[in-house]
């Protein structure tokens, strides 16, 4: 999947949060992205966590799913692999 900044994500439950979010990708690293967290999306306890980083996180992009506005999955995109010469 390839994620880009500025596309929304949905992650679900993981070892640092205990309840699914919604959130903006900042900055992309190799395996990992740095999410913006939507306001209200976590509990007050897991915010806390987060509050000196400003609501940001950071997610293996293997946690991660690209969702439109509403929050449904966006399906992937077929990549087409051109042959080595």
């Amino acid at each position: 999947m390839a994620l880009h900044e500025n596309d929304r994500v949905y992650c679900k439950e993981t070892e640092l949060f205990s309840t699914s979010f919604y959130g903006s990708i900042t900055k992309m690293y190799e395996h990992s992205a740095l999410v913006k967290v939507e306001p209200d999306q976590l509990k007050k306890k897991e915010t806390d966590k987060i509050d000196s980083f400003g609501d940001l996180v950071v997610i293996r992009q293997t946690e991660l799913q690209l969702v439109d506005t509403e929050g449904q999955p966006l399906p992937e995109p077929e990549e087409k692999l051109e042959a080595a010469e």
